[in-house]
């Protein structure tokens, strides 16, 4: 399947859509599990945050994946979301996303930090999302940020 797939979804926090080609050191993975049980994996997806908003783009910049809407609060040095809002923008369309639940969580720090409840921990700079859809597909983002522009 493709990345242009309608049902395709991610993540992350507040505003506008737009499309970057991503860099070839983006180090960001998608993973889409279907209803059927079928995987979609996506390499080298670019990971912004501009002003609030997460941008996963696709190697090429085919697609961008935005989630403008999450409550956050911090955990520790860890900041966690739970979005209720996100769009897929392609060739110049933006479709939401028919989100059920999900939780980001994002490390703006230069070290690793632990997770609460659990002995995993996340890398220095990056985000994990994880959501799950309405009609049944998953999605799961591991990556580092490649570029944060702060809210001033």
């Amino acid at each position: 399947m493709d990345f242009q797939l309608k049902t395709f979804v991610a993540a992350g926090i507040t505003a506008c859509c737009a499309l970057f080609p991503a860099p070839s050191n983006a180090t960001g993975t998608i993973n889409i599990q279907h209803k059927d049980g079928t995987v979609n994996t996506y390499r080298d997806v670019e990971i912004k945050v501009f002003s609030g908003s997460l941008f996963l783009t696709s190697d090429g910049g085919n697609g961008t994946i935005v989630v403008t809407r999450s409550a956050c609060a911090y955990r520790e040095q860890i900041i966690v979301c739970l979005p209720t809002t996100a769009a897929l923008v392609q060739d110049g369309d933006s479709n939401a996303l028919d989100l059920k639940t999900g939780t980001i969580y994002l490390n703006y720090t230069n070290t690793e930090q632990p997770l609460s409840h659990t002995s995993a921990k996340i890398p220095a700079n990056s985000v994990i999302l994880a959501l799950s859809m309405n009609n049944g597909t998953f999605i799961n983002v591991r990556g580092r940020i490649d570029q944060l522009i702060r809210q001033q």
